[in-house]
């Protein structure tokens, strides 16, 4: 090999060497980054929230509300700007242009203006501006407090306060839509709608129709039922300490405990992360929502063992009596495997366990409950019977339930009494449902009769036959309020100022008393008889279009019902007074106070103020003054010797009856409160 050779020889080993490094280095780029690639990266120090841990009882650990907060458990504030028309006259007054800026806008986009199509209504050929200047029409607040886990279609009572009318008498409000919270700013549309309201306004009963001397405050009333839920409320459940794995088990738990049945609209749980499940009412729940929330907030998220937890939980309630109320709803929200255990204490020697093991036994459907619950209701305590009543008209235990509770419509306590008849006209109301039930369900063919569940529920408590087994009967009187028939006991008219409006006699046929003389709202209203054989004159003057009746009475209290409410039409010609629901309490107050029968009256008292109270931030609702320095506050409706003021102080609210007497003559030309 000559000597260029090797040189060349030389650098081409060199170059290779050179091409090996450059090889080698790349390949060890090529690993590192590949080593990059599937390596973690390095683990950074974070702050870990510590783990909650609620200081509850042994026996009540591992239950969903030990281990979550739940929300929406309070009443919801909502309240709206309404409209109300057929008014006597007495409204269309000034007020603050944002109220008639608003109501005008509302309206138009409601299509209300001069072109509208509202043939025979107070709309037709008016605009907005004209409508909230018109003497028969006001503007209204108004408020409510929608209960917790309320469903679509619940419905509700409503408070309303005129912004520009003297007196409410006679007027109806129209469709409105109701916000949460407390009335808003002006032209707040995007804020959520959860009800509309609308329905006759119910004033005070004891005021004098038409009459503006008499002190009563006729600006602020309510309409009984007249809101309705519009979109399920969801109750919400917060974990206190975040877990996937634990939500689901939760959403199990409860979805196992209350599985989906017809008219659920899906599961009752549904988990949405880590820490948040949402819960509807069942539809079973839909009237007892309070209830459902302690079962779901008592419920075992273990549900593998029932009968070791009842066992427990039984044990804790013979030892620590003063957890019997939260071991009765352990027991309940456990389901069928705790039956056992809750008979067991049934015969508990404490009245607190005792009642805490028969409220479960009703939740479980156990008629075994029914003989004790039965012996509680008749001789209990006084501060147990009226609950005892309550769970026994739940319970499916046979016709002598109906028995015992018929037989307590004759207790000389007031309450008892009262509980006695809500008992059994819900009973009432269930056995016609199941009538009902049975004839749409013997329909068949093209043209059988369909009726939603809501349809159903509705024509079921309308109209209650006589003669069932328990012996409540029920008239729906002009379209504006039911008239309950009780039997047992002494005379007494009983009427309702929340809810469904009703007018209840109890104690059979309640006839006028003859010779009488009664006189009402400065002698507009009078039924007179010289003689007992005489018949009853009466005379009455409408003070809204001046007519004047004058013909025999009705003797029996029922008819002469009737016959006040009735509005006379071609349709249906018989003489009738067309009075309100509020009118006609007025008037049967004033026939009591006369002497004009023999027997008491009471009144329930007002839960829609202590709801508003209770739902608003502050001890009384706020709302924008209709005139510049007025000061309205919220009324009850009680009783016609008290001031709103009065009413308000006094230490008798605990109660929800009130009886009436007749006030003392001299009270009667002392007292300044003009009810």
């Amino acid at each position: 090999m000559n000597s260029s050779a090797c040189a060349h020889q030389g650098l081409g080993g060199v170059r290779w060497a050179r091409l090996g490094l450059v090889g080698l280095a790349l390949a060890s780029l090529a690993l590192s980054s590949a080593c990059a690639r599937n390596s973690k990266p390095t683990p950074r120090a974070r702050a870990v929230a510590p783990a909650v841990s609620r200081n509850v009882p042994g026996s009540l650990r591992g239950t969903i509300g030990a281990e979550s907060t739940v929300r929406g458990v309070a009443s919801q504030l909502v309240s709206g700007i309404g409209f109300v028309v057929g008014l006597n006259g007495t409204g269309g007054l000034p007020m603050p242009e944002e109220y008639a800026a608003t109501m005008e806008r509302e309206m138009g986009l409601g299509g209300i203006g001069r072109a509208n199509d509202y043939e025979g209504t107070a709309f037709q050929g008016k605009s907005p501006r004209q409508l909230l200047s018109d003497p028969n029409t006001a503007v209204v607040i108004v408020q409510a407090a929608i209960p917790p886990g309320a469903r679509a279609g619940t419905s509700f009572d409503v408070y309303v306060r005129s912004v520009n009318a003297s007196s409410l008498e006679g007027g109806r409000l129209y469709t409105t839509k109701l916000r949460p919270g407390a009335p808003s700013a002006f032209g707040a549309d995007t804020t959520l709608i959860i009800g509309d309201a609308k329905g006759p306004i119910f004033i005070n009963p004891f005021a004098d129709p038409g009459s503006t001397t008499d002190g009563v405050t006729r600006d602020v009333g309510r309409i009984l039922d007249g809101g309705v839920v519009s979109e399920d409320i969801l109750i919400e459940l917060v974990l206190d300490n975040p877990s996937h794995e634990r939500a689901r088990r939760i959403t199990r738990a409860i979805n196992s405990r209350f599985p989906e049945r017809t008219g659920d609209n899906g599961p009752i749980a549904r988990g949405k992360n880590d820490s948040l499940i949402r819960v509807r009412v069942p539809r079973r729940f839909e009237d007892r929502p309070a209830e459902f929330l302690e079962l779901v907030k008592h419920l075992q998220i273990d549900r593998t063992y029932p009968e070791l937890y009842a066992r427990r939980y039984a044990q804790t309630m013979n030892t620590q009596p003063y957890l019997a109320n939260d071991m009765g709803w352990c027991l309940e929200a456990l389901g069928e495997q705790a039956k056992p255990f809750v008979r067991d204490l049934y015969e508990h020697p404490e009245a607190a366990p005792r009642l805490a093991a028969l409220r479960a036994g009703v939740g479980l459907g156990d008629a075994r409950a029914a003989p004790y619950l039965q012996q509680v209701a008749l001789s209990g305590p006084d501060s147990l019977r009226a609950e005892a009543i309550a769970l026994l008209a739940r319970l499916d235990a046979g016709p002598r339930v109906d028995e015992t509770l018929k037989g307590l419509l004759a207790s000389r306590e007031l309450t008892i009494r009262i509980a006695a008849y809500e008992a059994l006209v819900g009973r009432a109301v269930q056995a016609q449902r199941r009538r009902l039930m049975r004839m749409v369900e013997g329909e068949t063919g093209p043209g059988a009769f369909r009726l939603t569940r809501t349809n159903l529920d509705a024509m079921a408590r309308m109209n209650l036959p006589k003669g069932t087994i328990q012996g409540v009967s029920r008239e729906l009187v002009a379209g504006k309020f039911f008239l309950d028939r009780v039997p047992g006991g002494e005379p007494m008219i009983y009427v309702t100022q929340q809810g469904e409006p009703r007018i209840v006699l109890f104690g059979g046929d309640i006839k006028l008393t003859k010779p009488s003389l009664i006189t009402a709202w400065e002698n507009r209203l009078m039924l007179s008889a010289d003689s007992e054989t005489e018949p009853i004159r009466m005379y009455y003057r409408d003070q809204r279009t001046g007519r004047v009746i004058i013909q025999e009475a009705e003797e029996e209290l029922d008819k002469l019902i009737e016959m006040m409410a009735r509005d006379q039409s071609p349709d249906d010609p018989r003489t009738g007074l067309g009075l309100t629901y509020s009118e006609t309490v007025g008037a049967l107050y004033n026939i009591y106070n006369d002497g004009g029968y023999a027997g008491a009256f009471s009144t329930e008292r007002d839960r829609l103020l202590a709801d508003l109270i209770r739902t608003s931030k502050t001890q009384e609702i706020t709302v924008r003054p209709a005139t510049p320095g007025s000061d309205e506050r919220l009324v009850v409706f009680d009783s016609p010797r008290l001031t709103p003021n009065q009413q308000r102080q006094s230490p008798k609210r605990e109660g929800l009856l009130v009886p009436l007497t007749p006030p003392p003559a001299a009270d009667a030309e002392t007292d300044d409160s003009g009810q």
